[in-house]
C-alpha cells in the first residue's frame, strides 16, 4: 500500500487555528442562515413538503411513479413538518447539513491530510456559491453532500490503508445516499472503477479481489431493490433517457456545470483564481498522494463521463455536480503544501471564505436574501408573494377557480399559514344564491384547456367584467347567470350537464367543498383531502303522471385508492336513494344506472359525494384531480320499455346502448358482436325475456341464449323487420346470463355509419326480463 506520506500539523490544535474554525463556521452559519425564511420556495423546493404532508404511503407511491428521487429526503421533511411549517423551518435541517459539512470537512480532511489542509478545504466550502445556493433549500443535496463527505473519507484512507473497516464504512454511508438520490448509481460506479484499478494480486500494495467483491456485493445489495422497487416503476425517471441531445451540447453543459463547482457565478477573476488554487493543489498531491488525487479526479471525471455518454439533458442540473465541491476542497486544501510556512494556512483559510463570502453578500445579494432569490426561468410563479398578495384580494365567500391546479396547491401551502380560512378551499354555493362573478385566477399565460391565448380564452368563456393583474398572474371576474331548474314538461326527457366553466356555475343547483378544473372538458374535483365535497342539481317535473324510467349515464375518474364517489337521487322531500358508488382505483370511467320511479314527484336531486383520498400520489403537489365528475346524461322515458322485474337482482348489462329518443321512438342500440344482461337470482324461477326490435342490416342474423342454452336463432333478417319476442327463461338459483349475438354491426362485417364509432348492430325497442 502506498505510505502515509502526510501528518498533522502541530499548531492545528492552537488557538489561533481553533479561532480559525470557529470563523470558518460563523462565516458558513451567516450565509446560509441568513433571511433563510424569505425567497419563496421555488417549485423544486415546494414539492416535497407538499408531498410529505400526506401519509407515508402515498409519499412512497410518489417516489414510484412520480418523482425523480427516492423518498428518503421526503420521509426527513414529514418529520420536520411536525415542527413547524415555515420556509425557515423546513430548510432548517439543509442549512445545518450544510454548516456540518464545513465542521466536518475541517476534522475528516485535517485527520487525514493535516489540519492545515483540513483548514483551507473548509474555507473553501464555507463560502462556496454552490453550496450556499444549494443547503438553503428544501432539497436532498445539502445532506447528500454532507454524506458524501463522510463516505469519501473512508474512501481515501481505504485508498491508502486498504482497511476493511473503511470499506464497510463506504457501504454502509451508500445506503442513505441510494435511498436519497439517484445521482448514487454514478458515483458508486466511479468507487467501483477506483477499486478495480487499484486491484493487485493478494491485495498487496492495492486492493484484492475479495475487498471488490464485498464492495460489489454489498452495493448490489442495495442498488438492485432502489433500481427495481423505486426507479423502473416510475415514468418520470424512465422518460430523461428520451431526451438526447448532441455530443458537443451536453459536452458544454458539464463544462459550464463543473464551472459552478470552483463558483457559481460569472465573476471570471475570482473563478479563475479558486481554479488556479485547484491546479496547484492538484499538483501538491501528485507529489504527495498521487492514488487519492486520481480518486478524487475520477469519483468526478466517471459520472460526467456516463452521462456524456447518456447524453441526458433532462433533470440535469448544476446541483446534481454539488458533491464534487468536495474533491475540489481536497485539491484546493493541498495548496497548503506549496506555502513556505505551515503558519501562512491561516490567513489563506480566512482570505478564501472571506473573500467569497462578501462578494456573495454585497454583490450577489439578490440572488440569495430576497422574496423572489429563487425565481425560476420555468416555474415563473413566485408563490409567497403571490399568496400574500390573494390574501388581500380575494374575499370570504368568493366563488373562484383557477387554471392550474399545481399553482393553486402552492399558493395554498403559503394561503393556509397566512388566512384563517383559504380561499381556494372554502368553495361553497347555496341553492338560494342569485347572480354572481366568478373570480378564475390564472398563473402566467395558463388558462388549462380553455386556450392558448388569451383571446382564445375569452372566446371560450364569454363575457369577462374585469381582469386584475396580480404580479404576473391575472384574475378574471366572469358573470355568472344563475340559471332556474330546467322543467320536464313531458316523457320522454334528455337532460345533459357537463362540468364546463363557467357553465357549470350557473347550471348546479348547489355545492360545497367543490371547484372546476379546467381541463379535460372541465371535471368538478374536491377542494381538500378526507373531506366530503358535494353537488347537486335539480329536475321540477310537470309531466303527466304514470310511472318512469330513469337512466343515469354517469362520467368520472376515481383512480386514487380509498377515494369514494357516491351518487344519490332524491324525489322531494323524500330520503335519497342510492343510486351508485365508485370505489378506487376504478378502472371504469362512466357508470349507467336505471330507476323506476311509480309514484308521481315535483323535484327530483341529483347528488353527488366525493371522498378524495390521501393514498395515490400525483404530481403537482396533491391528488385531488384523482377523483373528479365529469358530467351526467338524464334520459327519463315511460315505464315498460328497458326496466326488469326486481326479482332480477344485480342486473348488469354489457354492450347495450344507452336509451334514446327521437320524437315518435324510444331505443337503445344492440351493440355487435354480443350483448349481454346478467344478473342473480335468489331461488330457480321462471323469467320472460320482452325482446321488440326493428333489423337494420340486410342478412342480419341474432341469437339469443340463456344460461348457455340457445333460445332463439333468427337469421336472414331483412331491412325493416320487425320481431315482438317473449322468450321463456328458467332461471336459476346463483348467476344467470341472457346473450345476444349478431352476425353484423357497424365497423364490424358492415360500416353504415361511418362517423358514429359505436358497433351499431339492432335497433332495440324493448328489452327487459319480467315474471310470467
Amino acid at each position: 500500500m502506498q505510505p502515509n506520506a502526510s501528518h498533522p500539523f502541530d499548531t492545528a490544535s492552537s488557538w489561533p487555528w481553533r479561532m480559525t474554525v470557529a470563523g470558518l463556521v460563523a462565516v458558513a452559519a451567516f450565509l446560509r442562515l441568513y433571511h433563510l425564511e424569505t425567497p419563496s420556495m421555488w417549485w423544486d423546493e415546494i414539492i416535497v413538503p407538499l408531498t410529505a404532508r400526506f401519509p407515508l404511503a402515498y409519499i412512497l407511491d410518489f417516489s414510484r411513479h412520480c418523482e425523480m428521487h427516492p423518498p428518503l429526503y421526503h420521509f426527513c421533511v414529514k418529520l420536520v413538518e411536525g415542527m413547524g411549517l415555515s420556509d425557515a423551518s423546513l430548510r432548517l435541517p439543509s442549512a445545518i447539513c450544510g454548516i456540518a459539512l464545513v465542521y466536518a470537512a475541517w476534522r475528516g480532511l485535517g485527520r487525514l491530510y493535516g489540519g492545515g489542509v483540513g483548514l483551507v478545504a473548509a474555507a473553501f466550502l464555507a463560502g462556496s456559491a454552490m453550496q450556499v445556493w444549494h443547503v438553503r433549500q428544501v432539497r436532498p443535496y445539502a445532506i447528500f453532500a454532507l454524506l458524501f463527505l463522510l463516505s469519501f473519507c473512508h474512501l481515501l484512507r481505504f485508498v491508502r490503508q486498504g482497511k476493511n473497516r473503511d470499506l464497510h464504512a463506504i457501504l454502509a454511508y451508500n445506503v442513505p445516499l441510494f435511498l436519497l438520490h439517484y445521482f448514487t448509481f454514478h458515483i458508486a460506479l466511479a468507487e467501483g472503477i477506483i477499486l478495480v484499478l487499484l486491484w493487485r494480486p493478494g491485495g498487496r500494495g492495492g486492493v484484492s479481489f475479495r475487498q471488490i467483491a464485498v464492495f460489489a456485493a454489498g452495493t448490489l445489495a442495495v442498488a438492485l431493490p432502489v433500481l427495481v422497487f423505486l426507479f423502473l416503476p416510475s415514468q418520470t425517471t424512465l422518460s430523461i433517457f428520451g431526451f438526447k441531445a448532441g455530443y458537443d451540447e451536453i459536452g458544454r453543459l458539464i463544462a459550464s456545470y463543473a464551472a459552478h463547482v470552483l463558483w457559481s457565478h460569472d465573476d471570471p477573476i475570482l473563478r479563475l483564481g479558486i481554479g488556479a488554487l485547484l491546479v496547484a493543489g492538484g499538483w501538491a498531491m501528485t507529489r504527495k498522494t498521487p492514488r487519492e488525487l486520481a480518486a478524487c479526479l475520477l469519483v468526478c471525471l466517471i459520472p460526467a463521463f456516463v452521462l456524456f455518454l447518456m447524453r441526458k439533458t433532462a433533470y440535469f442540473s448544476p446541483r446534481h455536480f454539488l458533491y464534487m465541491t468536495i474533491p475540489a476542497a481536497i485539491l484546493v486544501g493541498h495548496v497548503v503544501r506549496l506555502l513556505p510556512r505551515q503558519g501562512l494556512a491561516v490567513p489563506l483559510a480566512a482570505a478564501l471564505a472571506a473573500l467569497p463570502a462578501g462578494v456573495l453578500y454585497y454583490q450577489h445579494y439578490g440572488d440569495y436574501y430576497e422574496d423572489t432569490s429563487y425565481h425560476h426561468n420555468v416555474f415563473v410563479t413566485d408563490f409567497k408573494p403571490m399568496a400574500r398578495e390573494l390574501a388581500g384580494i380575494l374575499r370570504p365567500g368568493q366563488i373562484i377557480a383557477a387554471s392550474d391546479q399545481g399553482t393553486v396547491n402552492a399558493v395554498s401551502w403559503y394561503l393556509d399559514q397566512f388566512t384563517a380560512v383559504n380561499p381556494f378551499r372554502a368553495q361553497n354555493l347555496s341553492e338560494e344564491r342569485g347572480d354572481f362573478e366568478l373570480a378564475f385566477f390564472t398563473p402566467f399565460r395558463t388558462w388549462g384547456h380553455l386556450g392558448r391565448t388569451e383571446e382564445e380564452f375569452a372566446a371560450a368563456v364569454g363575457p369577462i367584467t374585469s381582469t386584475e393583474p396580480v404580479l404576473n398572474a391575472t384574475i378574471y371576474q366572469l358573470p355568472i347567470k344563475r340559471e332556474t331548474a330546467p322543467r320536464m314538461e313531458a316523457v320522454p326527457y334528455h337532460l345533459r350537464r357537463r362540468m364546463e366553466l363557467p357553465a357549470f356555475y350557473r347550471q348546479v343547483t348547489a355545492f360545497s367543498g367543490m371547484t372546476i378544473s379546467p381541463y379535460w372538458g372541465g371535471e368538478a374535483i374536491a377542494t381538500r383531502n378526507n373531506t366530503p365535497s358535494r353537488l347537486e342539481y335539480r329536475l321540477d317535473n310537470a309531466a303527466p303522471a304514470g310511472p318512469q324510467q330513469l337512466q343515469f349515464i354517469l362520467e368520472y375518474k376515481n383512480q386514487g385508492q380509498g377515494s369514494r364517489m357516491a351518487y344519490a337521487v332524491r324525489f322531494d322531500d323524500e330520503p335519497p336513494v342510492p343510486l351508485f358508488t365508485s370505489l378506487g382505483p376504478d378502472p371504469a370511467e362512466a357508470a349507467t344506472v336505471s330507476i323506476v320511479r311509480e309514484a308521481p314527484y315535483k323535484t327530483m336531486r341529483l347528488s353527488l359525494e366525493t371522498v378524495c383520498a390521501d393514498q395515490t400520489a400525483r404530481y403537482p403537489g396533491g391528488n385531488l384531480e384523482t377523483a373528479a365528475f365529469r358530467g351526467f346524461d338524464l334520459e327519463i322515458v315511460p315505464a315498460g320499455r328497458f326496466d326488469s322485474t326486481p326479482r332480477a337482482m344485480g342486473l348488469r348489462e354489457q354492450n347495450l346502448g344507452k336509451i334514446e329518443h327521437g320524437l315518435d321512438n324510444v331505443f337503445r342500440w344492440g351493440l355487435g358482436p354480443t350483448s349481454a344482461m346478467t344478473f342473480e337470482l335468489d331461488k330457480p324461477q321462471a323469467l320472460v325475456l320482452e325482446f321488440d326490435f326493428d333489423n337494420t342490416l340486410d342478412g342480419q342474423t341474432v341469437v339469443v341464449a340463456a344460461n348457455g342454452q340457445i333460445l332463439e336463432n333468427l337469421s336472414g333478417l331483412g331491412v325493416g323487420e320487425t320481431r315482438r319476442l317473449r322468450i321463456p327463461i328458467a332461471g336459476r338459483a346463483g348467476a344467470n346470463d341472457v346473450l345476444i349475438a349478431y352476425s353484423h354491426w357497424n365497423h364490424g362485417t358492415v360500416t353504415f355509419a361511418e362517423t358514429d364509432i359505436r358497433p351499431m348492430a339492432l335497433f332495440i325497442r324493448r328489452l327487459r326480463l319480467v315474471a310470467p
